[in-house]
């Protein structure tokens, strides 16, 4: 009997012993898969993925040796701990005639860098100069008279004028107002604009082809107007010089310089999206920057949300040459 009861005992205490290991089976696979994960890091920062080749692709004005040393990276960097941002803004910082760089990591060992060119898109007025920028407002050269096939940019107020930077306004609603008009601009190939004087952030002009102004007020719904604008231009022909001027928030009226038009132009928006009147009624120079704020709109009428009737209304005190820029 007492053989029996000590078999039993060692019997039990086995049993007990197996559920425990069968318990701790998850947390062993746990700890094995972590430090396999751990191995793997490592090697990986240090062994594995190091950079054998660099490839540079885009057609700019820089040799890629030149741009492989300024993105600060070299064959044998590890891949895995490189930051491409900050490859990236190495070479935009130090290479001015470059407009953006996109870097990808091609495992397992190579690194490719796609540049692209910076194309001059304004004349920015400073003083007594001319500040070249791109579309994206990176400054490009400084000269004493405006490049001829670029939009002039009056009134602006550059804040700096350091070559490969970014344009900025002493006035940050007129940064905005410059880059949603030339995010326009990029948006549509074709327009004719040519010259735009924000001197007056509340009654912004806009001159289409030297022929035509547009007083399109303050930069509420500037996108809106500028379609409207668009399409309004059109409609005139090649012969016509004067004022398109924003009648309320879906009309534009022309006045003629010429006299002779029996008619001045007025779009007028079925479906559109109204331009918010809750701080401007009259675009004038004392318009308050609080109205301005609290009416500036981010949504615009698409391009196919609006029509035209042939109205028109002639103004013949409007016939002196300086109601357009030439």
């Amino acid at each position: 009997m007492r053989d029996v009861v000590k078999t039993n005992v060692k019997r039990n205490q086995n049993s007990k012993r197996a559920r425990r290991r069968r318990r701790n089976v998850p947390l062993y696979c746990f700890l094995v898969i972590i430090f396999v994960m751990g191995i793997g890091i490592l090697l990986s920062v240090t062994l594995f993925f190091n950079i054998n080749k660099i490839s540079i692709k885009g057609e700019v004005d820089y040799s890629n040796e030149d741009i492989i040393k300024m993105s600060g990276i070299s064959i044998g960097d590890n891949m895995v701990r490189m930051d491409t941002q900050k490859v990236g803004n190495n070479i935009l910082n130090s290479m001015i005639y470059i407009e953006d760089v996109n870097v990808d990591k091609k495992y397992p060992d190579t690194l490719e860098i796609n540049v692209t060119k910076c194309v001059a898109a304004a004349n920015i007025k400073s003083e007594n100069e001319y500040i070249l920028v791109s579309q994206k407002g990176k400054i490009l050269d400084k000269v004493d008279s405006p490049q001829e096939d670029l939009i002039i940019v009056n009134g602006f107020e550059p804040a700096a004028e350091t070559l490969g930077t970014y344009l900025t306004s002493n006035d940050e609603q007129k940064t905005e107002i410059y880059f949603e008009i030339f995010e326009y601009i990029a948006n549509n190939k074709e327009n004719k604009i040519r010259n735009i004087d924000m001197t007056d952030k509340y009654d912004i002009i806009i001159n289409y082809d030297n022929r035509i102004n547009f007083e399109l007020g303050n930069a509420n719904d500037i996108t809106y107007k500028l379609k409207l604008a668009e399409t309004v231009f059109g409609d005139l022909g090649d012969d016509k010089k004067g004022t398109m001027e924003m009648v309320g928030s879906n009309q534009i009226s022309f006045r003629s310089n010429t006299g002779n038009d029996k008619k001045p132009s007025s779009g007028n928006s079925m479906t559109k999206i109204p331009i918010e009147d809750n701080s401007v009624t009259e675009s004038t120079s004392e318009s308050s920057e609080e109205d301005y704020d609290n009416s500036y709109e981010d949504s615009y009428a698409d391009n196919n949300d609006y029509v035209y009737e042939d109205e028109y209304e002639n103004n013949e005190e409007y016939n002196n040459e300086e109601d357009y820029v030439e």
